[in-house]
């Protein structure tokens, strides 16, 4: 598995090879963008249950396990057993990793302040 740090400095060592005018920032949003797919490959799709999809919209809407709990109408350690299963499901190990892949897969849209996260 090709880590997005080991991909970024191999894409800026090809925009510098071929004298491409390429910013980090750039070169890490390639990065982030490649390491998605070369991981899981483009064509794959993910399939998250009712309760994991509630647990990311919490986590993309910053509610601690407590507020997605009493929001769903589960236990606190329930909604930490889906968020659990939900980053295995995207390969993520933290939740802003797994909010920027499910951004990315479009399984969620983030909207601009005060207009919430959409599933």
């Amino acid at each position: 598995m090709i880590t997005t740090s080991e991909l970024r400095e191999h894409v800026l060592t090809a925009a510098e090879k071929y004298d491409l005018p390429l910013t980090v920032k750039q070169a890490d949003t390639l990065a982030n963008h490649l390491t998605i797919h070369a991981n899981r490959g483009s064509g794959s799709t993910v399939q998250l249950t009712d309760v994991q999809m509630a647990a990311l919209v919490g986590i993309a809407s910053g509610e601690s396990t407590a507020e997605t709990a009493r929001r769903i109408g589960r236990t606190e350690n329930t909604v930490k057993t889906h968020r659990r299963t939900l980053f295995a499901a995207l390969g993520a190990r933290s939740a802003g990793q797994a909010v920027a892949i499910a951004m990315e897969l479009g399984l969620i849209v983030c909207r601009t302040a005060g207009a919430g996260v959409s599933a």
